[in-house]
């Protein structure tokens, strides 16, 4: 069975190949007969998929959030495509060996994991200051492949595997030279902010074909547990400078910049402010790249129908 990518699906054609399940719903019609309605993704789209026949033998064999193995064939259905679905099933362990691999499904960076990781690695080890050069790199030695492979979004920007290290990785070349332009500013906070700002994403949103936030983080928020994981590290740090960790509390805690955005506290100083900003521009530019790819309406323009709230060119300059 090998994987036939969604961006390549044609219409009447047959497939049998592997997606993952991002929305499932059990319907009837209006003659009381169940069908199956689900989103499928792969690392290239999301496309809908109706199973008309057998679907009360099927409804129990997967869940949403499942990798599934489908039988299917592509139709166009309101000028867009769909897949009519003949059989569905949750993957085994025999998938491996038919061509099933996770990476195909789940979006992923496209940039080298590796090379973002030690990009962060060497920021760190150019920082003068001791104290947070060490809880930077304890901080990264233990939650290493979460933060390799976290997203840094549910939805709104680098929803992707990987996309917190990609964010982080933006943020800190954006902060390198920022820094040098504003040499006023304490380089150390910035880069350590910047590092730190989105580290209670790993407790606030749970990974996986489905993003969603977990119960801690709809109850907490990413900030206060980010704030929270700083401080657990601080305690095994001796003599940790007081004004050093206020200062790291404070830019996690304000970085979101404005408290009609839920942010606890607004930026009270340079390093702070910078950071915010900082996170802004990356989070920005995601934003108004998906925007264009994601847009289907034709001519140099995008609809409204963005984060935006306004077209967007997408023609070539």
């Amino acid at each position: 069975m090998s994987k036939i990518f969604i961006k390549d699906l044609k219409a009447e054609t047959k497939i049998k190949t592997y997606f993952g399940v991002a929305k499932k719903s059990v319907r009837k019609t209006k003659d009381g007969k169940t069908y199956i309605d689900a989103d499928l993704i792969d690392h290239s789209g999301r496309i809908n998929a109706k199973m008309w026949d057998n679907a009360d033998r099927y409804k129990d064999s997967f869940d949403e959030g499942d990798h599934v193995a489908v039988e299917g064939t592509v139709i166009l259905f309101s000028n867009k495509l769909q897949i009519k679905i003949f059989k569905i099933r949750r993957i085994n362990e025999d998938d491996d060996k038919f061509g099933f691999k996770p990476s195909d499904i789940i979006p992923t960076t496209e940039n080298n994991v590796e090379e973002m990781w030690q990009k962060l690695l060497d920021l760190i080890n150019s920082l003068e200051n001791g104290y947070l050069k060490k809880i930077l790199l304890n901080i990264l030695t233990k939650y290493e492949d979460e933060l390799k492979t976290h997203p840094a979004a549910m939805k709104l920007h680098h929803a992707f595997r990987g996309g917190l290290l990609e964010h982080t990785h933006n943020m800190v070349q954006l902060a390198d030279y920022v820094c040098r332009v504003y040499p006023e500013a304490r380089r150390d906070l910035v880069i350590g902010g910047v590092i730190l700002h989105d580290i209670g994403k790993l407790r606030e949103l749970a990974p996986g074909v489905n993003i969603n936030y977990t119960d801690e983080g709809n109850f907490i928020g990413h900030l206060v547990m980010g704030r929270d994981i700083f401080r657990e590290e601080v305690l095994d740090i001796p003599d940790f400078p007081e004004d050093l960790r206020i200062k790291m509390e404070h830019i996690i805690l304000a970085h979101q910049g404005k408290l009609e955005w839920a942010s606890p506290r607004e930026p009270k100083f340079l390093e702070a402010m910078l950071v915010y900003h900082i996170d802004e521009m990356d989070t920005r530019v995601a934003q108004c790249k998906k925007a264009v790819e994601d847009d289907e309406s034709e001519g140099n323009w995008t609809d409204k129908r963005n984060y935006f709230s306004r077209i967007l060119y997408k023609g070539k300059v």
